[in-house]
């Protein structure tokens, strides 16, 4: 009688034994959360300016202000789940002094599931041009300028390959 549960168990160990190695799921680094570092964390942007926002992953999500001319890297707390699927993101100002930094109280909310998740940010980075290209987000493109003579816009229709 006892036969069959010792072989029964001995199944249920050998199979976690096969399982559990460096080929699992759940032993490979690679599946591992990337960490992106930042040159700077205490930079600040004003939070009626942002406007959009692109989620690089669960910990990091880029804030754009002023139609997608200024790149704010914000590293968020861990816990803050499917990040990266959300349609909307709010900002939010948790010590109420109209700016977003990456120090204080502020953070970064989404709805999940009919709950308000809310993210602390831990860091938050201006980016350059060079940055934003590093990071594979692109460069903005610069506000067309008019010519007061004709109307036209500069550069309109001339592509010197420069930008």
């Amino acid at each position: 009688m006892k036969i069959p549960w010792v072989a029964v168990s001995a199944c249920f160990l050998v199979t976690a034994c096969v399982s559990s190695g460096p080929e699992s799921q759940l032993g490979k680094e690679d599946q591992a959360p990337k960490r992106i570092p930042m040159s700077r964390t205490s930079d600040c942007v004003f939070q009626r300016t942002i406007e959009d926002f692109d989620a690089i992953s669960d910990n990091y999500v880029v804030l754009y202000g002023l139609g997608r001319r200024k790149a704010y890297l914000a590293e968020i707390a861990g816990g803050c789940f499917d990040v990266k699927n959300r349609s909307a993101l709010a900002a939010v100002d948790g010590d109420r002094n109209g700016q977003i930094c990456g120090f204080g109280r502020d953070s970064v909310a989404y709805q999940n599931l009919g709950m308000v998740e809310n993210c602390r940010i831990l860091g938050l980075e201006e980016l350059s041009d060079e940055r934003r290209l590093e990071l594979g987000l692109g460069v903005p493109q610069p506000k067309s300028q008019m010519d007061p003579k004709d109307g036209k816009s500069e550069g309109a229709g001339q592509d010197d390959g420069t930008r």
